[in-house]
């Protein structure tokens, strides 16, 4: 009689572990007035951010057999991405400051990421500079032998930023979705 008492609460405990285990993941709350705007100033500065990624990963994958014209054509390329997210940031920065919060977590949080954001503010602010020097004619070599170490650290910046930015954002409940997706849910 024991031995089936055991079986029963055995059977019990592995019919409920599994069921346990699941999480279902719904549909986010609609975002009130504020948290929406917010979201979309951080769409635009993340738009202009994957530019800059983009023209990195271009010029990344083709330094090595590019002619000199290519390389100077990349190079300002990441000249103006840049420019742009720099001059898109001071905007994001002051939504983000404007935004109001009284939850210590959450005020830590966005601490980080506007600390993140000065941090890739001057990384763009050096890539513009330093991709506008190997921008020029003859300088080829240039950008075939230091654009890839310059790249990589307004890319490393970013990435400080987006991982900030996802840690705050899951604070406040907002969802920024990659270009291009849409949210079946309203707000």
């Amino acid at each position: 009689m024991r031995q089936i008492t055991w079986a029963i609460v055995l059977n019990g405990l592995l019919g409920i572990l599994p069921a346990a285990a699941q999480t279902v993941i719904g549909q986010p709350p609609p975002l009130d007035s504020a948290r929406a705007a917010l979201r979309d100033d951080l769409a635009i500065l993340r738009d202009s951010l994957h530019t800059v990624d983009g023209a990195a990963a271009r010029l990344q994958r083709d330094y090595r057999t590019a002619s000199e014209a290519s390389l100077l054509s990349r190079a300002r390329l990441m000249k103006e991405a840049c420019a742009r997210s720099s001059r898109t940031l001071p905007a994001t920065k002051q939504a983000l400051l404007d935004f109001t919060l009284s939850d210590p977590q959450k005020l830590e949080r966005r601490k980080a990421v506007v600390i993140a954001l000065d941090s890739l503010h001057t990384a763009l602010g050096r890539c513009e500079t330093q991709f506008t020097a190997m921008s020029r004619p003859t300088q080829g070599d240039s950008v075939r032998g230091y654009a890839n170490s310059r790249a990589a650290r307004v890319q490393a910046a970013i990435r400080t930023y987006e991982q900030h930015l996802r840690a705050f954002l899951g604070t406040i409940g907002i969802r920024l979705l990659p270009p291009g997706m849409e949210s079946n849910a309203a707000g």
